[in-house]
């Protein structure tokens, strides 16, 4: 069922992707400093977005580092808690 939903998404986005492409095939000039750069308005769009995806991996990156290393410790201290309360658990099975 989610294989399904996830390819009529996809071809749903990919038609959207497609539509865009062909209707905004115009030229656009950028100026940016000593550059004059003339380009078509839909590889600037994707340009631009493929530099923010970029530039917010790289700002999430140690972010994720730190969360999975929080995470790793967690798993440790609550896995030597779970073997105290068996220890613990098993001497009062042993006095009843």
């Amino acid at each position: 069922m989610k294989q399904k939903t996830y390819l009529i998404l996809t071809i749903i986005i990919l038609i959207f992707i497609v539509t865009f492409t062909l209707q905004n095939t115009g030229e656009v000039n950028i100026h940016l400093l000593f550059w004059n750069i003339q380009t078509s308005l839909t590889l600037l769009i994707f340009a631009l977005f493929s530099l923010g995806v970029v530039i917010t991996i790289f700002v999430l990156t140690p972010t994720i580092i730190a969360l999975k290393s929080t995470l790793k410790k967690d798993v440790k201290i609550i896995s030597k808690l779970q073997e105290t309360d068996n220890v613990y658990s098993e001497k009062e099975v042993e006095n009843e």
